[in-house]
């Protein structure tokens, strides 16, 4: 019988043929197209087996009748033979070079050829061996940052990203809290702190019968495999995330969740001053000699040395312990104060949900207002849009306000516009003032010195219609290196210019970092926390902004989008004096 087919199965096909067909210096919309496939099958939230069930596989982005007939040949045998006669002879271990930044399709092949580069170990190898030096083309500046991206890689394939674990292991929780053995259960570990990646998952769980109960918990359906299961310890895998979990008494469970909620910094750093005050912290509990004082909440750990509960997100030893002792920790920004979303793609561009979908999903979580903000021209690949498709939005979107009355969510007309080389924006300033929320971002030519970056976004920022540099530093986890640029300049620039820099919610992305962040919040920059959402489903991406503007120690205040409509219209500037002179010289 015929295992079933994921749509990360098929993504997975398309992405390998891109690669292929680059390496083998094949048509390169060829290339583009099955790139753009396979990033459009990932995004989509709904089964393909389904859509193709539908007959609607060619409504997804980049899919047209060639690639819808492959996929329902994958759908219905398991392979496509087209794919695996072009794949054939190349193993998979050389196209994951391709993850390594700097490595493109014709580094890759001339590595394979003249040194026999066939995996990552291979690459290293001739690294080491100063091989590459003797190469034209390969001098010490290019070989440096290749030992560089290798360092890097290697390091991200040992973590996965915080926004495609925690739903999972929140599901996985869930079902954990309904068993009856089992009398409370949490996360712990990074995934409770928020970090961008995580190595595994770890849970605590409290019940009388812990063997029991750690059994019944090994025969969930989301287990996929049980490495070991003990008295008070199962290790089990779900898909390919390890999960950790530790049954522990009741009266212990506060202080078990603040031991292994960490970081190692952050309890180190509070073990010591628990000493100060003749007491001893560890899993089971808070102690003076051998009576224990606390341990059965969380909050006893920290208050039996003098201090507020701290939040997970905090717990990293940067100063929130300092803070604590003196009563001076931040009122971080939480999900229910966001009052809408200002980063969002429909079908216009290159999302999965058409605007009335991306309204309605709005609606039903309690936004007040909603930007769909389509890619401009240059970006072909996401379906840019250009004049004629542009002005079919804006009627489409009229029509929409129109039917909605005063209900729902307040629509707002934006635009994601690339910010060119030059500095320039990809819209003449005609087109840029009809939008009510201009994002400005970086997309390609990444190459360019810190100083031509640096000037580039500081010409975006000073144009008078943008409202928010999207995702400032471009980087993409574990796939690109953040640019260089002169990152104090920048927020400055935009300080004074009232232009916010964005926390993309996206897994992928989270950008700006918790540190940027922080130093931006800290430099008097306003932010804004948004999804960057390609779908209505992830509308719900902006909760991983959240975390990340939480583990950067920002309060609501800062944060543009958690302002009301009335609040939010005056920034945006729709009437302001610096847009109205575009306004005016555009019509001129």
């Amino acid at each position: 019988m015929q295992a079933p087919i994921h749509n990360e199965d098929i993504a997975h096909i398309f992405e390998k043929m891109s690669r292929v067909l680059s390496l083998k210096g094949q048509n390169l919309f060829r290339v583009l197209a099955y790139e753009n496939a396979a990033r459009s099958i990932r995004e989509l939230d709904e089964d393909l087996a389904k859509v193709a069930a539908d007959g609607k596989l060619e409504e997804i982005s980049g899919i047209g009748k060639d690639l819808a007939g492959k996929i329902e040949e994958a759908l219905r045998t398991g392979h496509i033979r087209e794919c695996e006669r072009e794949c054939g002879r190349i193993p998979d271990s050389l196209l994951a070079l391709f993850d390594v930044r700097g490595l493109g399709p014709k580094t890759i092949a001339l590595l394979h050829k003249k040194f026999r580069v066939n995996t990552v170990e291979d690459l290293s190898r001739v690294l080491d061996s100063g091989a590459l030096a003797r190469m034209r083309g390969f001098g010490e500046k290019k070989i440096s940052a290749l030992r560089e991206s290798l360092e890097s890689w290697t390091a991200s394939q040992e973590r996965m990203l915080l926004g495609l674990v925690l739903p999972h292991a929140e599901e996985l929780m869930g079902k954990i809290r309904k068993l009856r053995l089992v009398t409370r259960a949490e996360l712990a570990g990074s995934l409770r702190r928020g970090r961008e990646t995580i190595g595994d998952v770890d849970l605590l769980v409290t019940s009388k019968e812990s063997p029991r109960a750690l059994r019944e918990i090994s025969r969930l359906p989301e287990v996929t495999r049980i490495l070991a299961v003990g008295p008070t310890r199962a290790t089990l895998m779900m898909g390919t995330v390890q999960v950790d979990v530790r049954a522990v008494a009741p009266e212990s469970f506060g202080a078990a969740l603040q031991y292994f909620t960490g970081s190692k910094k952050h309890n180190t750093h509070l073990r010591a001053i628990a000493r100060q005050h003749g007491l001893k912290i560890n899993e089971y509990g808070v102690f003076r000699g051998i009576r224990r004082l606390g341990g059965t909440e969380e909050e006893d750990v920290y208050r039996l040395v003098g201090m507020p509960l701290i939040p997970p997100e905090l717990r990293e030893d940067r100063g929130e312990i300092e803070s604590a002792l003196k009563g001076e920790l931040p009122k971080l920004v939480q999900l229910n104060e966001i009052r809408g979303e200002l980063h969002a793609h429909s079908t216009y561009s290159d999302g999965h949900s058409s605007m009335a979908d991306m309204v309605a999903r709005a609606e039903a979580m309690n936004y007040e207002y909603l930007a769909l903000t389509d890619h401009s021209p240059s970006q072909r690949i996401a379906r840019g849009l250009d004049r004629t498709r542009l002005h079919k939005k804006i009627r489409e979107l009229e029509k929409l306000r129109q039917a909605r009355g005063n209900s729902g969510p307040r629509l707002l007309l934006g635009a994601e516009v690339d910010i060119l080389p030059d500095g320039k924006l990809d819209y003449p300033d005609g087109i840029l003032a009809l939008f009510d929320v201009v994002i400005a971002a970086i997309h390609g030519n990444f190459n360019q010195t810190r100083k031509e970056m640096t000037e580039r976004l500081l010409r975006a920022i000073d144009h008078p219609c943008v409202n928010i540099i999207a995702h400032p530093t471009a980087r993409l986890i574990g796939k690109r290196e953040p640019i260089e640029f002169d990152f104090d300049r920048v927020v400055s620039a935009a300080t004074k210019a009232n232009v916010a820099l964005e926390i993309d919610g996206s897994p992928w992305r989270l950008d700006l970092n918790d540190i940027l962040a922080r130093s931006a919040a800290d430099a008097g920059a306003l932010l804004s926390i948004t999804a960057d959402a390609h779908s209505a489903a992830q509308l719900g991406y902006l909760r991983f902004g959240v975390l990340q503007a939480r583990r950067a120690w920002i309060g609501a205040a800062s944060i543009v989008n958690t302002w009301s409509w009335k609040q939010l219209h005056e920034w945006l500037g729709i009437r302001s004096p610096r847009k109205a002179a575009v306004e005016m010289k555009a019509a001129g």
